[in-house]
């Protein structure tokens, strides 16, 4: 019997054979990622029957050995980064003396967490401060976490103290003190209306 009669041997040196031709015309070679999800979807294929959806590339799972324990995904970096911010938000809350989960309701609300969010009306950062509301709080980098969070918390606080009641606070932050003292509360605008609901939500949900 010959070594090419074995058929693990025939199959070496057939896949021996195709990596020879590939490397004498460059322009077939295919990456290794790419060689690898052919593979994968090549052995799989027999699996896939005709009621299921195939597999898209996107979605392939390569197999881990199973080693008895149990793989938990590392903390992403952008669960650390809203991880610090909430720190950060709750000393410059407390060192104002207010509620840090109100602070948190409303720096969710404002920007989810995004120190470079930008509103279509150019208000800026994790608090969303407007340019000249930022200013007159002495706030000379929007985008800097800690700066922003002091001067909203700055802001909110006096808007706290003029209208002794979190709902309308709440609602000049959005719509401006000058649009509460008109209404007398909180302006019949659909977007205020929304956003104050939307910061109570947070609130309940960071305070439970």
């Amino acid at each position: 019997m010959k070594l090419t009669d074995i058929p693990s041997v025939s199959s070496v040196l057939g896949r021996m054979e195709s990596l020879s031709q590939l490397a004498k015309n460059p322009s077939t070679l295919v990456s290794f990622p790419e060689l690898l999800e052919k593979e994968w979807n090549k052995q799989n294929g027999a699996k896939q029957t005709s009621g299921t959806n195939p597999v898209s590339n996107d979605s392939i799972q390569l197999p881990f050995p199973e080693t008895g324990k149990s793989l938990e995904p590392s903390l992403s970096r952008g669960a650390k980064q809203t991880g610090d911010l909430i720190g950060t938000i709750e000393s410059i809350a407390e060192a104002q003396g207010m509620d840090p989960n109100l602070v948190k309701a409303m720096v969710k609300a404002e920007s989810g967490f995004k120190t470079n969010a930008v509103s279509p009306k150019g208000a800026m950062g994790l608090m969303q401060l407007m340019p000249e509301t930022a200013e007159s709080l002495g706030v000379k980098d929007p985008f800097d976490p800690e700066e922003n969070i002091t001067g909203g918390v700055k802001f909110l606080k006096g808007l706290m103290k003029e209208f002794k009641d979190p709902e309308k606070a709440i609602a000049a932050y959005n719509a401006g003190p000058g649009a509460v003292k008109r209404y007398k509360g909180i302006p019949p605008y659909e977007e205020t209306k929304q956003y104050v609901s939307k910061v109570k939500r947070f609130y309940k949900d960071f305070s439970s």
